[in-house]
């Protein structure tokens, strides 16, 4: 997220170039209402097709006031039929720390299963939603929505979503949780990146920033990388995904 004034000094025509080949999403006026529920559409196909996969999952949790932090290594199994299943690989850092990470991953299982999962979802039924602009993300044109929560939940953000113009799978996210997570903690902030695994928007990095009075910041950052889908996901085969991992961490989405 860095190099911006670099970037116009040196590559303003390059820039110009990228602009011209991208699909031309602001050729084609849809309003909130229409790009939702085509994200809806997709959702329910990748929900469909993506029933098995694997993933490596890094956490990292830093408090820079007591100077402690804590990484976890896990692995994760999601099945259709049962949600998230993590198995912890390494830890390393503060041991209290660690048992945040713990939580995380409990309340993680929790949620990746009906009907929790359901609170999560990016669609007309938790969202209202507001054109805003179209811009390019991770390289892709994306239409950019204001994201408004219809309740008050704290696994709801109000925030902005960057939806791929073409197959309308979420790019980006960024926002504040709409409700507290707890008295201490108050509402975190959030930003998550998704990268495109063999036809599908997976979670690539995600970044949460809490505070308290009493313990200050604290930052949590998630990395995934090496996506393996099991079973016949029934989309043409890539090569193996290489190893995401975006510089920069509390909990996700949901976004299942």
């Amino acid at each position: 997220m860095t190099g911006h004034l670099r970037l116009l000094a040196l590559g303003f025509p390059l820039v110009l170039g990228a602009l011209s080949q991208a699909p031309a999403a602001d050729s084609v006026t849809l309003s909130g209402d229409e790009i939702i529920a085509r994200v809806e559409i997709e959702n329910g196909r990748r929900h469909a097709l993506l029933k098995d996969y694997s993933i490596a999952l890094q956490y990292t949790l830093q408090n820079p006031r007591f100077g402690k932090q804590a990484a976890v290594g896990v692995l994760m199994r999601y099945r259709q039929i049962e949600g998230e299943r993590y198995t912890v690989l390494t830890r390393s850092g503060s041991g209290s720390l660690n048992s945040v990470i713990d939580k995380v991953l409990a309340s993680e299982t929790g949620a990746s299963v009906p009907p929790e999962s359901a609170h999560h979802q990016i669609n007309g039924a938790n969202y209202r939603v507001r054109f805003l602009t179209t811009e390019l993300a991770a390289g892709r044109s994306c239409y950019v929505l204001e994201l408004i929560p219809r309740m008050k939940s704290r696994f709801l953000i109000i925030g902005k979503a960057w939806v791929d113009a073409e197959s309308y799978g979420m790019v980006r996210l960024e926002g504040q949780f709409a409700a507290s997570t707890s008295l201490l903690i108050g509402a975190p902030t959030l930003s998550e990146q998704f990268v495109k695994v063999q036809g599908f928007w997976l979670p690539a990095h995600v970044r949460s920033v809490s505070s308290s009075l009493l313990l200050g910041p604290s930052e949590m950052n998630i990395l995934f990388s090496n996506y393996q889908l099991h079973g016949d996901p029934q989309v043409p085969r890539a090569a193996p995904a290489a190893s995401v991992s975006f510089p920069g961490p509390l909990l996700a989405t949901g976004y299942q």
